[in-house]
């Protein structure tokens, strides 16, 4: 309900008694005098019809009715009214109308007025005229024969109007003295209340000044007696208000010393399932929790399945408390304890995260070890086990059957001691993870380094390695061991895939800040469906239907992208190069070259511990992870000028070198 002032209380109140004292004499007199004044016109209406029957009487005999009608013309002139003379219906003269229009006029012997005169009585009646198109009063008497006329009856009619100002002006009058009334009630009114106002309204801005905070604030100007005892129970109000609040204070320092102390992150719903509170360890665990304040746990942790559980025991007037695991992305687990607890507002909850990703990784590690390893050496295994015995208890005949029983078993007992090396490989990149020193280390060098390493097998093959890359250094941010390893891969797989009497090309270009370095072969390419997946961990392509044919792990990318990516760039392949014969791929690896604060390589070649390009690694560390999250969506445009421009797409790499065993079968993409 809509509140008012008192002051308008007060003069709305003065004006409501006015117009019930005025308004009730006001319709009294002007019913009063609507009435008198309308009786005043009808007499003077009979008097006028009454003087011109005696003018009409006098006048000598008119020869036509066009004379009757240009007589009552020029007598309404002088009178200002209307005159009709009116036999058996049909109007014969009238003033207000032309002589031709006549005959035009509707039958009048039905007129109230008329009907009456007729009668001998003298006819009035006040209506519209539809004629003249406004409201007359009418007054008619009858005529026997005078002035050479036919009997029949005169009529005068006045305009009403004439009345009606009359009575406008003196409503007129009226009104205003009632208006003039009101403003003077509502202008004393308003003198007299203002001091008494001025008093409430300084002691309603004490009180919401004590309202907002200001304990200490004090109603010392009281406008009446009567709001004495008003201001004393506000002060003490105040007062007692500001003692309890300190000792809110107290204790809400020290829980919120508990609250923020806490490792597990901790979120406090209220009793609409929205958050109300939280703690700091959870604002450090979820970026923008925050600004969450107010919305539900599925828009702070966007996981509905904690939403549903939230929801369930908010409903539920006996749920206990419980717990869940869920997966947040980016490798974090969080193990999730609901507890529900009733207060005023209804049923509430507490929900306390608890950190489990490094659990979860170590455990997530454990399996995908058992896993894997148990499949790939489950094959070289049964060979070794199978020849082994094969040689004990049937050995046979011929010495050469018998040497290459003993290279099978050696070829399968390679093919494990690489793939545990790969292994290893794989679990100091991901134990390292973005806390990996990194230096200014030349990549062309390392580049030139693995091609001279692996000439002598691409020769066997009858292969043609390219360097693109220029004599001078090219620095980039990056382990050089780390690096070794990736351009190692790449090179050792480009060779392995292609086929005799095609090249292997090896290029690089800087741009903004950027190093992408660039491994092409002629390769048989990579199918389409495959492209995403060929940098995870033993993923191998089958071109043969027959994955196990092939002597590598499929480790080799995962490696890579593993090492690229703490590193703080990107890795990338491109397929087919050739759109006709869809053969062709191109590794694409980008990195970061140093800047000035972190260090680089000296004109001499010399890292900035004074060492060569992969020497020391005890460098200020760069930020991996923060330069590929802000380079992720450019970094890509940045490929080598001439390379395809096609969805990124390659094959994988192998991390076994080429001639140095593995199972049987053709090489297979890894």
């Amino acid at each position: 309900m809509k509140q008012y002032s008192l002051r308008k209380r007060l003069v709305v109140g003065t004006w409501l008694l006015l117009i019930v004292a005025l308004l009730p004499p006001y319709l009294y007199f002007d019913k009063t005098l609507r009435r008198d004044v309308l009786l005043e016109a009808k007499a003077r209406a009979a008097e006028d019809v009454d003087t011109t029957y005696w003018l009409l009487r006098e006048h000598p005999p008119f020869a036509s009715y066009r004379h009757l009608n240009g007589w009552v013309t020029e007598l309404s002139r002088r009178t200002g009214t209307r005159i009709t003379y009116i036999v058996d219906g049909h109007v014969q003269a009238d003033s207000d109308v032309p002589f031709e229009r006549l005959s035009t006029l509707e039958d009048h012997a039905t007129r109230p007025e008329v009907v009456a005169a007729q009668s001998g009585a003298l006819g009035t009646d006040v209506r519209f005229s539809a004629t003249l198109g406004k409201d007359l009063i009418y007054a008619a008497r009858k005529v026997d024969g005078i002035a050479g006329l036919d009997p029949g009856t005169l009529r005068l009619a006045l305009p009403l109007s004439v009345v009606h100002d009359r009575l406008d002006r003196m409503e007129n009058g009226l009104v205003w003295a009632f208006l003039f009334s009101l403003m003077a009630s509502g202008a004393l009114g308003l003198v007299v209340t203002r001091p008494l106002l001025r008093g409430m309204e300084t002691m309603a801005m004490a009180a919401q000044a004590i309202g907002q905070g200001e304990y200490g604030r004090r109603i010392r100007d009281i406008p009446g007696r009567e709001l004495r005892p008003l201001a004393h129970a506000i002060n003490g109000m105040a007062h007692n208000i500001e003692q309890h609040l300190h000792q809110l204070n107290e204790q809400k320092g020290r829980l919120e010393a508990v609250f923020n102390g806490m490792h597990e992150g901790v979120m406090v719903l209220d009793a609409a399932g929205r958050i109300e509170s939280m703690n700091r360890a959870l604002t450090a665990m979820f970026t923008g929790i925050g600004n969450k304040l107010g919305a539900t746990p599925l828009e702070a942790t966007m996981k509905p399945e904690l939403q549903r559980m939230v929801d369930e025991m908010l409903v539920s007037p006996n749920a206990r408390g419980t717990s869940m695991q869920t997966d947040l992305g980016e490798g974090r687990a969080f193990e999730i304890s609901l507890v529900p607890f009733r207060d005023a507002s209804g049923q509430r909850m507490v929900l306390v995260f608890h950190d489990i990703s490094e659990r979860e990784k170590l455990e997530r590690i454990r399996r995908d070890f058992v896993a894997n390893v148990s499949h790939e050496l489950k094959t070289p295994l049964t060979s070794i086990k199978g020849y082994a015995e094969t040689l004990l208890e049937a050995p046979p005949s011929s010495r050469d059957q018998m040497a290459a029983f003993l290279r099978t078993i050696l070829k399968n007992a390679n093919h494990m001691t690489k793939m545990v090396n790969s292994l290893l490989v794989l679990a100091r990149s991901e134990h390292k993870g973005d806390k990996v020193a990194l230096t200014g280390v030349d990549a062309a060098e390392v580049l030139r380094q693995t091609v001279r390493e692996l000439e002598p097998v691409a020769m066997r093959k009858d292969i043609t390695l390219e360097n693109g890359v220029g004599a001078g250094p090219l620095v980039v941010l990056a382990d050089r061991d780390g690096l070794v390893e990736v351009f190692r891969n790449l090179l050792d797989n480009a060779i392995k895939y292609s086929p005799p009497q095609t090249r292997v090309s090896v290029s690089a270009t800087a741009a903004d800040g950027r190093v992408t370095l660039c491994v092409s072969d002629q390769g048989p390419g990579i199918p389409e469906k495959s492209r995403e997946r060929i940098f995870e961990r033993f993923y191998r392509l089958d071109r043969d239907g027959d994955g196990t044919k092939n002597g590598s792990a499929g480790l080799g990318l995962a490696i890579c992208r593993r090492i690229v990516m703490s590193h703080g760039g990107d890795i990338w392949v491109e397929s087919p190069l050739d759109a006709a014969t869809r053969t062709g791929a191109a590794f694409f690896v980008m990195l970061f070259a140093p800047r000035a604060e972190d260090g680089g390589l000296d004109e001499n070649g010399h890292g900035p511990d004074g060492d060569g390009p992969g020497d020391g690694l005890d460098t200020a560390p760069g930020t991996p992870a923060l330069l590929h999250a802000n380079a992720a969506t450019e970094m890509r445009a940045t490929a080598v000028p001439g390379a395809s421009t096609a969805a990124p797409d390659a094959h994988g790499p192998d991390p076994d070198a080429p001639g140095n065993g593995g199972t049987d079968g053709p090489p297979q993409r890894v």
